[in-house]
Formats: structure tokens, C-alpha cells, sequence
């Protein structure tokens, strides 16, 4: 009621990204800062878990009608703020825009979205064909080299056609 949000954080840290004092701002699925004034920074005046997403009140959203106009929005906070991940591990949405290879195979296409099912991420991945969604687990991804922005799946027969 008081310019809340129930977010759904993409992050593995939103005990750090949404915690009281943090700051936000306003972005697209990329991580691109929106161009206009939604670009100025916003400070988290509260945030806790609430069953599967976060509750999350930021300073400058003082009532509901504002609240309503971020629907469907994404927020981003500076990487600098965020815990390094793993060495095995990458932010999902550092995944989007990687290209994609087939071990022996070489390049396929380049990764538009991710998406967060109950078995895992899927990749949707563009090719020369369409947008094949792939599942994005150890069994089938070989590397991933955030240096080079290149991802390589394990042959599969049918898995990018």
C-alpha cells in the first residue's frame, strides 16, 4: 500500500542487492540503465524475503500508483556492490548475449534470454533456424568463458534445430 514491491530476484545475492540501504536503478533484461530520468539511482528503504520473491520499498516510490507504473521492470544494481561469483558460476544475466558453440561444431547463435524453470535455466538461444529454448546444466554446458563471451554445449543431435 505504500509503494511496495513483490520482486523476483535474478540474482543469488538479493540478501545484498535488495537489503535495506542498497541502491538501484532502473534497466532493461541486458543490464543497460534506462535512458530517461526512470535512470536515477533508488534507495532501498526495506527488503526481506516474501515466500519466493522479495518485498522490496525503495525511497523514492512513495505510494501505489507509482509502484504500479514498474510492472513488469527491471532493477539493477551496480556489480561492484554484488559478491564475486564463484569460479564455476555467472551471473544469469551475464549469460544474455553470449555466443553459443557446439563442441566441434563451432558457433550456433547467441543467447536472447534466460529463463528460470522448476528443472533449471533455459537458454533461448537465436540461430540461423529460430529460437530453440536449451537447458543450461552440466550435463550438456562444457564452459562457460565470461572473457570471451562464449558458451559451449556438449553435441547433442536436435538440441539447437
Amino acid at each position: 500500500m505504500r509503494g511496495g514491491w513483490a520482486v523476483e530476484s535474478l540474482s543469488d545475492a538479493p540478501d545484498v542487492m535488495l537489503a535495506s540501504g542498497a541502491v538501484l536503478f532502473a534497466g532493461d533484461r541486458e543490464g543497460n540503465l534506462a535512458p530517461n530520468a526512470d535512470a536515477q539511482p533508488m534507495h532501498v528503504e526495506d527488503g526481506r524475503p516474501m515466500n519466493k520473491e522479495w518485498l522490496v520499498r525503495v525511497v523514492e516510490v512513495t505510494d501505489r500508483d507509482v509502484a504500479d507504473g514498474w510492472r513488469g521492470r527491471y532493477l539493477l544494481a551496480d556489480a561492484d556492490t554484488l559478491p564475486e561469483p564463484d569460479d564455476d558460476e555467472v551471473y544469469v544475466g551475464d549469460l544474455i548475449g553470449m555466443r553459443v558453440e557446439v563442441e566441434g561444431r563451432g558457433l550456433v547463435g547467441e543467447v536472447r534470454d534466460v529463463y528460470d524453470a522448476p528443472q533449471g535455466y533455459i537458454l533461448e538461444v537465436e540461430t540461423a533456424t529460430g529460437r530453440p529454448l536449451v537447458p543450461y546444466n552440466d550435463d550438456l554446458v562444457l564452459s562457460v568463458d565470461e572473457d570471451t563471451r562464449i558458451i559451449v554445449y556438449a553435441p547433442l543431435d536436435g538440441l539447437f534445430d
